[in-house]
């Protein structure tokens, strides 16, 4: 493949440029944006990898050019330091991806593979307002796509995602994407019950199965009976209740607890968990044979730190909910608002950046979220994770530690400190004029 290469980092530039060639492509390499529009023509690329570095007008002109042409030339932006503003006015002039420096030869490589084979991806669509799913980042479109395509099968679906990313509503989407959508969608957090309680939830039972059992009772996979069920964290089902799940996978029937036949039924089951269920296959604590049941249709919900793109229509859909909840109109992120959220690393994902602006909402004065109303929840952010050996100890030396914490990463800077706490540099003033009297009293104690 041809593929041009808008490079300003020297080294970089050399890096990438060998490796394309030493896997056989051409490779046409140029320091300058504006030059690269004259190289679009001439050199008929079928990929550009455009290094934004400072020049973002030049950049947007090249991405249009790009678009217009026919056929158009796939660009991905490539950058050191991400931006939220960067990354989506680049995908709003049809990017084909924004990837953060530095970039692996494998995802590079992958990539050529994807547009070599036909397989170019199309810009995101734009997002209806009905749409559950926001994104504009490719890969999780392209999830979206797999997840309506698949929709109309039975096909049993597994969902893997850490925390927050979105699997039930993902779960739910494709229940209304199916045939299914005006029957049952019934949901089970597996990790909510315990043992004893959970086998009765999922299958049902008799009466008379034990004691309390005063009538017949319908499971949870009779109750979803030609709809859909969501199996909720199903690694926390107990390893002797995997292999009645298994029969009802395999057999389309339940063995109520007490019962003396199987009850047939009719449902689409989708399984979801956050934690690697490769490696809880390969210590036993999930069976394979289940797994493989399971694992038909396997979806990967990637974390919000890995689709940059899709921070600001997350926290404007937040942002425009809550408002409307809390009677308030016309309400916007101040641009160093914007930023607080571009640079965080959303270790709770979605819901953690929901919680954050339905936070702000309620507590900022203005119509313009300022920073002083962005609180992350604090103790979250993995730089921030504390030893596993770290005692209990009062809030005000928590509250002391992450000051001087913050403080320590952005060299002193109390207005970034600031920022990084979620709270005015009012307080933060103010709060070391505490910790200096508290020192000083010390001091005349002594």
């Amino acid at each position: 493949m041809n593929v041009l290469l808008i490079e300003t980092d020297s080294e970089d530039a050399r890096k990438i440029s060998s490796f394309l060639r030493e896997q056989g492509h051409l490779c046409v390499l140029t320091d300058s944006a504006r030059s690269a529009r004259s190289l679009l023509k001439k050199e008929s690329p079928g990929l550009a990898l455009l290094h934004i570095n400072g020049n973002t007008a030049q950049s947007m002109e090249f991405l249009e050019a790009a678009k217009n042409l026919e056929p158009p030339v796939p660009v991905i932006i490539l950058t050191k330091k991400p931006k939220l503003d960067e990354a989506v006015e680049s995908v709003k002039n049809g990017a084909w991806d924004f990837w953060t420096k530095p970039i692996s030869p494998e995802r590079l490589t992958k990539a050529i593979e994807l547009l070599e084979a036909g397989k170019r991806r199309p810009a995101p669509p734009p997002i209806a307002a009905d749409d559950p799913i926001i994104s504009r980042d490719p890969q999780l479109c392209s999830t979206k796509a797999l997840a309506r395509k698949i929709a109309p099968s039975k096909a049993a679906v597994f969902i893997q995602g850490e925390s927050g990313t979105g699997k039930e509503l993902f779960a739910r989407y494709i229940h209304q994407q199916s045939g299914r959508k005006d029957n049952p969608f019934i949901a089970l957090n597996c990790a909510a019950l315990p043992d004893t309680l959970l086998e009765s939830e999922l299958f049902g039972y008799e009466k008379g199965a034990f004691t309390g059992a005063i009538r017949n009772r319908e499971g949870k996979f009779e109750l979803a009976h030609t709809g859909t069920i969501l199996l909720d964290e199903v690694t926390e089902i107990p390893f002797h209740l995997q292999a009645k799940l298994l029969r009802v996978l395999q057999e389309g029937e339940v063995d109520r607890l007490g019962g003396k036949y199987p009850v047939p039924v009719d449902v689409r089951v989708i399984a979801t968990t956050n934690v690697r269920i490769e490696e809880q296959v390969r210590e036993g604590k999930f069976r394979k044979d289940l797994y493989y049941r399971l694992n038909v249709i396997p979806l990967r919900i990637p974390p919000l730190r890995e689709r940059p793109g899709d921070i600001l229509p997350l926290a404007e859909h937040f942002l425009e909910r809550y408002s409307a909840e809390n009677g308030s109109k016309d309400v916007t992120l101040a641009p160093e608002s914007l930023k607080m959220l571009a640079e965080y690393g959303w270790p709770g994902n979605v819901r953690e950046l929901q919680n954050v602006i339905q936070r702000s909402v309620l507590i900022s004065d203005s119509r313009v979220v300022g920073p002083e109303s962005i609180m992350f929840d604090p103790g979250l952010e993995p730089d921030c994770a504390q030893p596993s050996g770290l005692s209990l100890m009062p809030l005000c030396e928590v509250e002391k530690l992450m000051i001087e914490k913050a403080l320590g990463s952005v060299e002193g800077n109390r207005t970034r400190a600031a920022e990084l706490l979620g709270i005015s540099v009012r307080t933060l003033r103010n709060k070391l004029a505490e910790y200096r009297q508290t020192i000083d009293q010390d001091v005349d104690d002594q």
